[in-house]
């Protein structure tokens, strides 16, 4: 069986998308679900290392944010089973890049891990207390994900 993929997207990928995947990543590794994950930013800003800041924060934490930036493409997104957005901006820019058919597979982090329709504030350029906030937000969605997944895996089930 190929993988379940899941994508993280936030609008740069320096902060909120790679420490979600840090976190989905080093929780995966302790479950035997096939899902792997990956993350990306809306931004077509280049490759540019993490926020100095969240590094910082995900290394408090116990998490390792490594790699560079990436963006978003058709090429990158049309695999994804599950593309998961941290702002309402964000899904209305990545329907450009996914075909109508499959914009049931884009969702708002806070909706599916917390059932609240609501953005996840972008940390990029605040206080350190911010970043710790939205990290730890981050970390109990994941959490929250895993909790759900491991008792109906999103690859046999309709809805997750």
């Amino acid at each position: 069986m190929d993988p379940y993929k899941i994508i993280f997207i936030c609008t740069g990928n320096a902060c909120r998308s790679p420490f979600a995947e840090s976190v989905m990543k080093k929780l995966l590794a302790n479950s035997n679900l096939p899902i792997q994950v990956s993350s990306a930013g809306t931004l077509d800003w280049g490759s540019n290392p993490r926020d100095k800041e969240m590094v910082e924060v995900a290394q408090e934490m116990g998490y390792t944010l490594a790699g560079e930036t990436q963006h978003i493409s058709y090429d990158l997104l049309k695999p994804m089973n599950l593309i998961i957005v941290f702002e309402r901006v964000h899904k209305d820019l990545v329907t450009k890049f996914v075909e109508y058919g499959h914009w049931d597979r884009i969702v708002l982090f806070n909706d599916i891990a917390f059932e609240k329709d609501e953005n996840l504030q972008d940390p990029h350029f605040q206080t350190h207390d911010i970043y710790k906030k939205v990290a730890k937000t981050i970390e109990e969605g994941c959490k929250v994900l895993m909790d759900k997944w491991k008792k109906n895996p999103p690859y046999t089930a309709a809805n997750i």
